[in-house]
């Protein structure tokens, strides 16, 4: 199932143009979304530079840390350096938890109107469904067996000699996340480079 297409119809759907799903770390760290499971369609230009972090002071960031509730701010009064950076009129903040604890963040930024409370009701609770579902299929199988499609696919591919660049043209992504699933791919398999990594997923029918 492709989870990007999801949650960006999810996103527009309650008329948002943009959104972005990643785990929400520690008191410090950025909302990264360049980390193995993030999803976003946010112009990179948008996020912390280009580095693909939004700074862990946003204050949406700060919601997803602080709250298990839904909210939604007017972008033009907030201090969000994102909001601004895209000139967006609205944004919505999800939070939301795996069955295993982990926090993740769904933003969803466009020109919608901020939504009415019952609204946003509505929008959390659609968030939750399609979130839980990229948990069972993708999240949940990663725990278990190790690799999920999109690390299976950048092992298939580097197997058939494609670069980083290469990879990231093929699958819609930037080279650092592809960087970033190699870096997490390595470390799953206990593997120190590619061809190690290549040798494994061949013996043990990750991939043919």
């Amino acid at each position: 199932m492709d989870f990007f297409r999801l949650f960006k119809v999810l996103a527009g759907s309650h008329d948002y143009q943009y959104f972005a799903l990643a785990e929400v770390l520690g008191e410090e760290d950025p909302f990264d979304l360049h980390l193995p499971y993030s999803l976003h369609n946010i112009p990179d230009v948008w996020i912390d530079g280009g580095r693909g972090g939004i700074e862990h002071k946003d204050p949406m960031v700060e919601h997803l840390r602080g709250s298990t509730v839904a909210c939604s701010m007017d972008a033009q009064d907030s201090s969000s350096a994102l909001c601004r950076s895209g000139r967006v009129n609205s944004a919505v903040v999800i939070p939301l938890q795996t069955a295993a604890g982990k926090r993740f963040g769904l933003l969803m930024l466009g020109n919608a109107q901020r939504p009415r409370h019952d609204q946003l009701a509505v929008i959390a609770h659609d968030a939750a469904v399609v979130f839980q579902r990229y948990f069972e299929a993708i999240l949940s199988l990663d725990s278990i067996s190790g690799l999920n499609d999109r690390e299976i696919q950048i092992v298939r591919w580097t197997s058939e000699g494609k670069t980083s660049v290469e990879i990231a043209i093929i699958l819609g992504l930037s080279e650092h996340t592809v960087n970033s699933y190699i870096a997490a791919i390595l470390r799953k398999l206990h593997v120190v480079n590619r061809a190690q990594m290549v040798a494994f997923a061949l013996r043990s029918g990750l991939i043919n």
